[in-house]
């Protein structure tokens, strides 16, 4: 089949050479191939790897100023050539400090020599991530000339040391712009203890710690004294991001996260249009400057902290295959404190065209065809609805919204607006960013509620326009908010509301692990369990709903029945492995148990937990679901094209209960994959896989069987990973009936899942 989007990809590879002689040599080898030359002796499978090749090249200005630079840069020129425009230069990140000091004092040069001014630099280097970067102001006549002759000698774009040329980093937060209404009813909420640990941590603006539904859960440290320079009646995105956290819905909850404050560390100023970051810094600065106060030296300020929300994103920057700094940034620090960073997926700000239709038509469309026509849309329209930096991280949580309410919408439906949901139906908001993430992992993880969306139809010459309503307090989740009162609250939507939600439920269901009769009552666990743990948990508690599942059959029968992996990973790019139920977070399934553990692996090596099966359940007749999913941060290497160093993944082992060696799709209980493909799982940060029973009737076994399930490690970097690399991870495990049966299954395995599995870390 055909490429259908083609003409919107430029897949790029780049690649080191050991030496300049080899590349040299290489570079020869392609001149020779490009004049049809027979191929020397030995290297013919050279010539098959140029066969799929349209260019090879050093690299230079068409690589640091790529095509995506270009659009943004150009998008943001102004009219007069000697206004200044800023730019984010980034400089080779080689372990080599004396070299990038050299490039910095080459770029500065040559910023200055070209008329321009250096605001700031950033020198960031740890092991593992090495950030060396200028933010620099030129006149927009130098800038748009550097756009039309990226390769004058005497350019910008030319400069050895450069890696990137961008436009400047602006993170940014979008609250609703409808207008604040007062709490008219004075809500009396639950108080917060005000000595629960800080268990988690806000970037973001400002919020307003006084608010009556916030007042005692969220502490503020300036770290970058931005606090002064956002007026309180404009800090609406942060304040609804910590109701959110804290409270939920405050109509439909409203009580006190568990056992946790929420620490906030503004790294946006708050301003009447939206939340932005500072003009005189590199955003990547900012980020790592707040992290290692909320987490490093002798006096942290979120020593018990596991969960950081990131509902930023960073505009004009959608992903197209090149991981963003900020991104690198996330998946270092995941990696190197066990943090777990919640990040919202983006919202898409574009109105979705539907060509050749009219708005009578969609209307009175049944809602297949309606859904029909808006996938339609959305996979012409890809290419300009990915992930928003950093949500393309691997070692991160991506969260997308479903256009969907916790609490009754107010008053009747407007007129000339539509649904594009029926009967309660989750599906993902219009304007939910889509993946796939880097390395082509499953992005975004999971959806959660965003609010409601309306849609209105709007005309296009002869196409229909959906735009989502925005100005509307009909619909959406209730938060706190700025302005109209001291008890202000609207409803606002979109991917930073759902990624609050799923922070909260975090939150939630890290405090359920240590109550009394948790899995791990009485024990100590570290930042980088809890993150894990809760992360292995939300994933393995998101669904594919039913839009999901007649999305796989749709694509299936729109690309071809055999390609099932296809189609399932065009589902996953807006579904994610599933739905989250937040109750799935904290209890198990009312027919079935679910286990958790943690563990340690190093490269080439396993670890096993064995899985009690209930004895009663042995040669049953009913249908019987299982759910395992493995959650580490991996070491990331950016030097190397295989970014990713650690991949981990589950196997069933030992023999079937007939004496025949157990096959990877076997699993103990007669079970085989549904959902989500198995090559798909295995590109990130999460292995997760559902499975489903092959026949009705359970295989019998001994009274005191148990499956084992090995967890082992590889290197996904061909080399990079080191033998001695401790590789922490969590396991989830849930078995789960179709029907009621005479025995409790949860009471059947409760007790003796607890001990082995424990054991097993």
């Amino acid at each position: 089949m055909e490429d259908e989007y083609a003409d919107n990809a430029s897949p790029t590879l780049y690649a080191t050479m050991p030496s300049t002689r080899d590349l040299n040599a290489l570079l020869k080898l392609w001149r020779g191939y490009q004049k049809n030359e027979k191929a020397p002796r030995g290297l013919a499978p050279w010539y098959r790897v140029f066969a799929m090749l349209a260019d090879l090249r050093l690299w230079g200005p068409r690589d640091r100023l790529t095509a995506n630079a270009q659009a943004e840069l150009i998008a943001r020129l102004p009219m007069d050539d000697q206004d200044p425009v800023r730019l984010e230069l980034e400089i080779w990140p080689t372990a080599n400090r004396d070299q990038r000091t050299r490039w910095q004092q080459d770029t500065r040069v040559r910023v200055e020599a070209l008329g321009g001014v250096v605001i700031s630099t950033s020198s960031i280097n740890a092991t593992g991530f090495i950030y060396e970067a200028a933010l620099i102001e030129m006149p927009a006549a130098a800038v748009r000339e550097m756009i039309e002759n990226p390769s004058a000698p005497d350019g910008l774009a030319t400069v050895e040391g450069l890696q990137f040329v961008l436009p400047q980093t602006i993170a940014q937060s979008l609250p609703n712009p409808s207008a604040a209404e007062d709490d008219q009813d004075q809500r009396q909420y639950p108080a917060f203890d005000e000595g629960a640990p800080i268990k988690a941590v806000l970037l973001d603006g400002t919020p307003i710690a006084g608010h009556p539904s916030l007042n005692g859960g969220v502490i503020i440290e300036d770290v970058h004294d931005l606090v002064g320079l956002s007026q309180v009646q404009h800090r609406r995105h942060a304040t609804s991001m910590a109701s959110l956290i804290l409270r939920g819905d405050l109509l439909a909850d409203g009580t006190p996260v568990r056992e946790s404050r929420l620490l906030s560390i503004p790294v946006l100023i708050d301003n009447e249009q939206s939340a932005t970051s500072p003009d005189d810094r590199l955003f990547v600065d900012v980020v790592h400057i707040a992290l290692a106060r909320a987490f490093l030296g002798d006096e942290p300020l979120a020593p018990d902290a596991f969960l950081v929300n990131f509902s930023i994103g960073v505009k004009g920057a959608g992903f197209s295959g090149r991981i963003s700094s900020l991104a690198r940034l996330l998946d270092w620090w995941a990696d190197q404190q066990g943090i777990l960073f919640l990040v919202s997926a983006g919202n898409v700000p574009d109105d979705l065209i539907i060509p050749n239709t009219t708005s009578l038509a969609f209307e009175d469309g049944t809602h297949e065809e309606r859904k029909a026509l808006v996938a339609q849309a959305q996979r012409s329209a890809r290419h300009t609805r990915t992930l928003m930096a950093p949500s393309e991280a691997i070692n991160v949580l991506t969260v997308g919204a479903t256009s969907h309410d916790l609490a009754d919408a107010r008053g009747p439906e407007p007129a000339g607006e539509i649904m594009l949901e029926e009967n309660g139906q989750q599906l993902p908001a219009l304007t939910s960013a889509t993946g796939l993430g880097a390395m082509r992992s499953i992005k975004p993880d999971l959806i959660h509620t965003g609010g409601r969306h309306n849609i209105r139809m709007l005309p296009a010459g002869g196409h229909l326009r959906l735009k989502v309503v925005e100005r509307t307090q009909r619909t959406g989740l209730n938060v706190a908010t700025a302005g109209a009162g001291a008890a202000a609250m609207y409803r606002t939507r979109g991917t930073s509301c759902a990624n609050a939600l799923v922070a909260r439920a975090h939150l939630n269901a890290a405090a359920a692990l240590q109550e009394e009769g948790g899995p791990f009552e009485d024990q100590d666990l570290g930042r980088r369990d809890f993150a894990l743990i809760t992360k292995a948990l939300a994933v393995s508690a998101s669904r594919w709903n039913d839009p999901a599942k007649d999305m796989f059959e749709a694509e299936k029968q729109r690309i071809g029945a055999q390609r099932h992996a296809q189609a399932r990973e065009e589902t996953c790019r807006y579904f994610g492995h599933g739905v989250l139920d937040d109750f799935l977070m904290t209890e198990a399934p009312a027919l079935g148990a679910t286990l958790v553990g943690v563990g340690t692996v190093r490269r080439d090596q396993a670890a096993t937990f064995e899985v009690p099966l209930p004895a009663p359940l042995s040669g049953e007749r009913i249908g019987r679901f299982m759910r395992v999913t493995v959650t580490w941060f991996s070491p990331v290497l950016p030097t190397r094209a295989r970014y990713r160093l650690a991949a981990l993944d589950a196997v069933a082992m030992g023999e079937d209960l007939l004496g025949d060696p157990l096959k990877d799709d076997g699993w103990g209980l007669d079970l085989s994959t549904n959902d989500i493909d198995a090559n798909i799982i295995r590109r990130g940060s999460v292995w997760s896989r559902r499975l489903k029973h092959n026949g009705p009737v359970v295989p019998r076994y001994a009274d005191d069987e148990v499956l084992p399930i090995r967890v082992q490690c590889r290197d996904a970097s061909g080399g990079g990973l080191s033998q001695d690399d401790d590789i922490r991870f969590a396991i989830a495990v849930t078995i789960e009936l179709e029907n009621e049966t005479s025995f409790d299954i949860q009471a059947e395995i409760q007790d003796q899942l607890r001990v082995q599995l424990r054991g097993a870390r």
